[in-house]
């Protein structure tokens, strides 16, 4: 019994002494540069991620880039990253009908001091996502 006791207290302090390491949250306003980060109209890097996005009450994550807007038809864990499969629309319009979408693949992975890569690329946070005005 004592052998039984002291493999658990074992167990229980090397559980305790793991570092414990939160998942990268994706969520939030994105861009490749300060620059881009400010808040001006026209074409640039932002991009916005909300993975738990509602809509209607109903879940509709989503990204969204300057008319490129991709519903998020399934999330596929790769590694520490995502890998999503969406259908792009070009306006808003055609994206609440579901229309005219065209089908592609967005890869989300961790990048150095916080910063996260999109397909690659690197883009830093801009605006968390509770900094941001509630979507559509």
């Amino acid at each position: 019994m004592r052998t039984v006791s002291l493999i658990a207290a074992a167990g229980v302090v090397l559980f305790a002494i793991q570092p414990v390491f939160a998942a990268q949250t994706f969520d939030g306003l994105w861009a490749s540069s300060k620059r881009d980060c400010r808040d001006r109209e026209g074409p640039d890097s932002k991009t916005m991620i909300d993975l738990d996005n509602v809509i209607k009450g109903k879940p509709a994550p989503l990204v969204d880039r300057y008319e490129n807007h991709c519903r998020i038809d399934r999330k596929t864990p790769a590694g520490d990253g995502l890998v999503l499969s969406a259908t792009c629309f070009e306006f808003w319009d055609d994206y609440n009908k579901g229309v005219n979408g065209s089908k592609v693949t967005i890869k989300l992975a961790p990048g150095a001091n916080g910063t996260i890569k999109i397909d690659g690329k690197p883009h830093l946070l801009c605006k968390r996502k509770d900094e941001l005005p509630k979507a559509r």
